[in-house]
C-alpha cells in the first residue's frame, strides 16, 4: 500500500514519509538548508545594519550619499571613480600607540633662601676674587675647594681640632667657623703663606726637624699656631708654648717634638737678632755716653778720678796734723 502506482499518485501515508539525508552524521542538514533559503528573500529585502557604532563610522565605512561631500576627502561620494579617502595620518594606530614627547625640563630655580655672593679675598697678599658663591660658605670650603689651597684641613667643622687654623688681619681663628663673606677685604694667610721665596719658614724646618710631622693632617694647624705664638710672644715659656698648643689635636707623634722646635726656632732667632746688632754697630762693643757734673751742674760723682791738688792745698796726716 505504500508504493508508488503507475499512475503517479501517491500511496496513502506518502505525506509523513520524512527524508533520510544521505550522510547520516548531518541528520539535520536538509531542514536547516530549508530554514536559510526562506530566510534569504527576506534578509535580501531589509538592509543589514552595523553591529557597532565603531563599524558604521570606521574608515572602510560607506559614506551616507544624504550627508553630502566629505569635506576631508575632497571628493562626492555620487562620483564613481572617487576613491575613499584616506584616513588622517593623526588617527592611524602608529601614531596613536607612539608616546608623546617629552616636556622640556624646567629650569632650576635660584637659591632664594640662600642668596649667592660675590667677593674678593686678599690671600697671602694677592686678591682672589669668589663669584656666585653661597653667602654662607665657611672661609674654609672657599680657601680649600674654590680657591685651591688645600693646607688647611678639615677636620671637625666645629672648630675644636684646629687643623684648619689660619690668621686673618693678624688673628689666629679657626676657619671653618668663619664666612668666608665676612673675611671680604681683610688680610688672610694660610700655611701656604709662611714660605719665603719658595722656601719653607724657620718654623716648618723646624717641625719637620724634631720629628714634629706624621701623617702631616694636624701639622698645617700647628705651624700656624706657633707663628701666631712667637709673633706675639717672641721668648715664650714652656708654659705659655704648651697653652698657646692646648687648641690643637694631634694623635701621631704628640707635642714634644713641636715643643722642642718652638725652642730651636726661638733660639735661632735669638742669635740671628744678636749677629744683626753686632753687625749693624761694626763689630764694636757700644757703651752708653754720660755727661759730666759740669753740664749738668750737679755733685761730682764719687767715681769720677781726683783733681790735681792746688798750691795752698797741703797735705796732712793721720792725725791731722803736719806731716
Amino acid at each position: 500500500d505504500g508504493q508508488h502506482t503507475h499512475d503517479g499518485q501517491h500511496a496513502p501515508g506518502a505525506q509523513d514519509a520524512v527524508p533520510v539525508p544521505e550522510d547520516p552524521a548531518e541528520p539535520f542538514a536538509a531542514p536547516v538548508a530549508a530554514q536559510d533559503a526562506q530566510a534569504a528573500p527576506e534578509a535580501a529585502e531589509a538592509p543589514e545594519a552595523p553591529e557597532t557604532p565603531e563599524a558604521a563610522t570606521g574608515p572602510g565605512a560607506p559614506a551616507d550619499p544624504a550627508d553630502g561631500p566629505d569635506p576631508a576627502a575632497g571628493t562626492d561620494p555620487a562620483d564613481p571613480s572617487a576613491g575613499t579617502a584616506p584616513a588622517p595620518e593623526d588617527e592611524s594606530p602608529a601614531d596613536a600607540s607612539a608616546e608623546p614627547e617629552e616636556e622640556p625640563a624646567a629650569a632650576p630655580v635660584a637659591h632664594d633662601e640662600h642668596p649667592l655672593a660675590s667677593y674678593v679675598l686678599r690671600v697671602n697678599g694677592t686678591d682672589r676674587p669668589v663669584t656666585d658663591a653661597w653667602i654662607g660658605e665657611s672661609l674654609l670650603y672657599v680657601l680649600r675647594e674654590r680657591l685651591g689651597l688645600a693646607g688647611a684641613k678639615d677636620g671637625c667643622s666645629q672648630g675644636e681640632c684646629g687643623a684648619c687654623n689660619v690668621q686673618v688681619d693678624g688673628r689666629l681663628v679657626a676657619s671653618c667657623l668663619v664666612p668666608a663673606a665676612t673675611a671680604a677685604g681683610s688680610e688672610v694667610r694660610t700655611v701656604e703663606g709662611l714660605a719665603a721665596d719658595g722656601q719653607p719658614s724657620d718654623v716648618q724646618r723646624a717641625l719637620a726637624r724634631c720629628g714634629a710631622v706624621q701623617c702631616g693632617f694636624c701639622v698645617p694647624g700647628m705651624a700656624m699656631t706657633v707663628h701666631d705664638l712667637l709673633e706675639g710672644n717672641p721668648a715664650p715659656t714652656e708654659l705659655e708654648a704648651r697653652q698657646a698648643l692646648c687648641g690643637n689635636l694631634c694623635r701621631c707623634s704628640g707635642y714634644r717634638g713641636v715643643l722642642r722646635a718652638v725652642e730651636e726656632v726661638v733660639a735661632e732667632r735669638g742669635a740671628h737678632r744678636a749677629a744683626d746688632a753686632a753687625e749693624a754697630d761694626g763689630g764694636r762693643t757700644r757703651v752708653p755716653h754720660q755727661a759730666g757734673p759740669e753740664a749738668a751742674g750737679a755733685e761730682p760723682s764719687p767715681f769720677d778720678p781726683p783733681e790735681a791738688p792746688g798750691p795752698h792745698d797741703q797735705p796732712y796726716g793721720q792725725d791731722g796734723g803736719h806731716a
